[in-house]
């Protein structure tokens, strides 16, 4: 990537749609990266470099752990299940419209500085 002033968002988990978000409400222009094919991170069990296990839970309360702007639904534990937390972040990237931001299936490889910048490549 090397579009002056654009930048460059690596992950589709939690922070990186916490990132995306505010990028995006900011009007500031970039582009994401998530080398699985669906947002979530980690707590997706079906990516591949996820750590959760079938019986994982968060252990902090769902109304400490959601977006402000967006609370998870009474229906969700209070402390939420990985199946729980990936439909919230699925729900989250779709109210938002931040998947357009993401290309899914793309592993950064490296970045480097160059000048007063970061260049970065993909595979």
């Amino acid at each position: 990537m090397s579009t002056e002033g654009k930048y460059a968002l690596i992950g589709a988990g939690p922070s990186g749609l916490a990132g995306a978000r505010n990028l995006d409400r900011a009007g500031i222009a970039f582009d994401g990266f998530e080398s699985h094919d669906d947002v979530g991170g980690l707590w997706d069990i079906d990516n591949p470099h996820s750590t959760v296990y079938e019986s994982a839970h968060l252990i902090s309360s769902k109304g400490t752990t959601a977006f402000a702007e967006f609370p998870m639904a009474d229906s969700v534990a209070d402390y939420p299940s990985h199946v729980e937390l990936a439909e919230y972040f699925r729900d989250y990237a779709d109210t938002n419209d931040l998947r357009r931001h993401f290309a899914f299936g793309t592993t950064v490889i490296d970045v480097s500085p160059v000048d007063s910048l970061w260049q970065g490549h993909h595979a």
